[in-house]
């Protein structure tokens, strides 16, 4: 690391402006020597791994991304962009569905039991005798099939007169 600043003045007699031709220099050699190193590494790799697609552009070692095959675009996606876009999409799926829903618990729920219909006194009353009318009609028709088994076992017991 070059540790150099422009506002002292150097001991050998070096100007600002000779400094900084220096300090500019230097910096195209180190990032010319990063590119080398890359390209290095790209081309060991697409060696070791067969020749990959020409003319597409490699992700510097150690860097992960996800690529989409065979798009014109050929674009690479970093893995928590994608999970990211996925989560917002599922999350804006679940509120368009659950919005609406939620809504129509949350009235009935406002609105309570529903209270329960109360019949009239008048028809409360018709139905009290109606019932009564039906007791009796029960009671008359044992009645009657009492009388009817007398009769027959009467019927049965009679000597036949010849």
């Amino acid at each position: 690391m070059y540790n150099l600043s422009l506002s002292q003045a150097p001991a050998e007699g070096i100007t600002r402006d000779q400094l900084r031709e220096q300090i500019r220099a230097q910096v195209q050699q180190a990032t010319e020597e990063a590119r080398n190193a890359v390209r290095e590494a790209q081309e060991a790799r697409a060696a070791a791994q067969g020749a990959g697609p020409p003319g597409r552009p490699e992700a510097p070692i150690g860097v992960p991304t996800i690529s989409v095959k065979g798009m014109p675009w050929e674009a690479d996606i970093p893995p928590r962009v994608k999970d990211v876009s996925i989560a917002f999409f599922v999350m804006c799926a679940v509120i368009i569905v659950g919005f609406p829903i939620m809504r129509a618990i949350g009235k009935r729920i406002e609105r309570g039991a529903p209270v329960p219909l109360s019949v009239p006194a008048e028809m409360q009353a018709q139905m009290q005798h109606l019932m009564q009318s039906v007791d009796a009609i029960a009671i008359e028709v044992e009645r009657i099939s009492e009388g009817q088994r007398f009769a027959t076992k009467m019927l049965a017991e009679r000597k036949p007169e010849a």
